[in-house]
């Protein structure tokens, strides 16, 4: 999918300022950016008094810094996410029809960890950034000033010299959107939730998911799970299929990325990523991620439903708190079929099952809807694997 920046090319953009209770709006990035530099650096100027953590003062957001670097790599990021937010509020208007974002919209400001500077990894740069706005920039211009090369039959092509990749691609604009693989570069979110997203396909599909039942008429005939069009029901099919398999157990995977994921998660033991706090070590960011927020007091987040008072170290639980207290009404969906006990979540019955009768499969438990309308394992899909 195309980017969706470049339709709003010569379009003035809409930036607000959300630091304490400012309502400067900038119309470029260069100029927004510049606003916030002097945010910093006032509040920068006024060394802590006490070993308190350097704040973030954008509105709804509660992150704390352990330096002066990493909060302006951070509050850097808010910059970038407006800018995305408002991509996503302008491709909302041009869709009219795209369904409504119904998640919690106290999320729209929390951001993915970003206390590490952004370092340029193409060939003889190291360039290091603490802004992501310019250092996605930087990047675009590598992808732009390489030289194409002829490769076979006169057919000319440009190689990927970021670290360690072989990519290789038909023109430069290829090139550049493949760069976003190892960037990590994201081009719209959402206005209501702020999940961010690589192209505009994704971004329309998080909107499509959250429609109303009624409205979900594509059905997997495999686990009875609704969707709004044939395209997703079409992408989530693929997961039912297995044709990757495990050199070093049974296990067979619907893809070599989940074939990848799989070895790295059963067969080794190499855990490169290291708490900064403690001496835990996980596999991947994203677990060190959830484990680093358990580091926080224990009323970091706050549920904002009024009247009620739950607070969490952490944001996934609070985001579990609010579907369980407040979407799910104690909906007991879940019910084992084997001794007919119900459960909330998918999650508490594999655990459940697991258990309690000695289930076990090199996949995950698949859910069905059963005649009286509560999700049971799928037998067919569990005696297939």
């Amino acid at each position: 999918a195309m980017a969706p920046g470049s339709k709003f090319k010569n379009a003035a953009l809409i930036l607000p300022c959300e630091w304490k209770e400012c309502c400067f709006g900038g119309k470029c990035m260069e100029e927004f950016c510049n606003h916030i530099a002097e945010h910093l650096e006032e509040y920068l100027q006024h060394p802590l008094e006490t070993a308190e953590q350097y704040r973030c003062w954008w509105r709804s957001c509660e992150f704390g810094a352990k330096n002066p670097r990493e909060l302006i790599t951070h509050v850097n990021f808010h910059t970038y996410h407006t800018k995305l937010k408002f991509i996503g509020s302008q491709l909302r208007a041009l869709h009219h029809d795209l369904p409504a974002c119904l998640q919690n919209s106290r999320s729209r400001h929390q951001l993915p960890k970003t206390s590490e500077e952004f370092v340029c990894y193409w060939e003889n740069c190291d360039v290091t950034f603490n802004n992501p706005v310019w250092f996605y920039q930087h990047v675009a211009i590598h992808a732009y000033a390489t030289e194409e090369e002829t490769v076979t039959d006169q057919k000319k092509a440009v190689y990927c010299h970021w670290k360690d990749c072989l990519g290789v691609f038909k023109g430069k604009h290829k090139l550049w959107d493949h760069l976003r693989s190892h960037t990590q570069e994201r081009v719209v979110a959402c206005p209501t939730c702020g999940g961010m997203f690589s192209n505009t396909t994704k971004f329309f599909d998080h909107a499509k998911r959250q429609v109303s039942e009624d409205k979900q008429i594509f059905v997997c005939q495999n686990c009875q799970k609704h969707f709004a069009n044939e395209r997703l029901l079409r992408d989530h099919m693929r997961g039912h299929v297995n044709h990757v398999t495990c050199a070093l157990c049974d296990t067979v995977c619907t893809s070599v990325s989940s074939l990848k994921a799989h070895i790295r998660f059963r067969h080794c033991d190499e855990r490169p990523f290291h708490c900064h706090l403690c001496e835990s070590c996980f596999k991947n960011t994203y677990d060190l991620h959830k484990h680093v927020e358990t580091h926080n007091d224990s009323d970091a987040y706050s549920c904002d439903v009024e009247g009620c008072g739950f607070t969490s170290r952490t944001l996934r639980t609070l985001r579990q708190h609010y579907r369980r207290a407040h979407v799910s009404n104690g909906i007991l969906k879940y019910k084992c079929h084997i001794c007919q006990k119900c459960f909330s979540w998918s999650y508490t019955l594999t655990l459940h099952l697991r258990k309690a009768h000695k289930l076990s499969s090199h996949s995950r438990f698949r859910y069905k809807e059963d005649d009286e309308g509560h999700m049971s394992l799928n037998l067919a899909v569990y005696n297939a694997v």
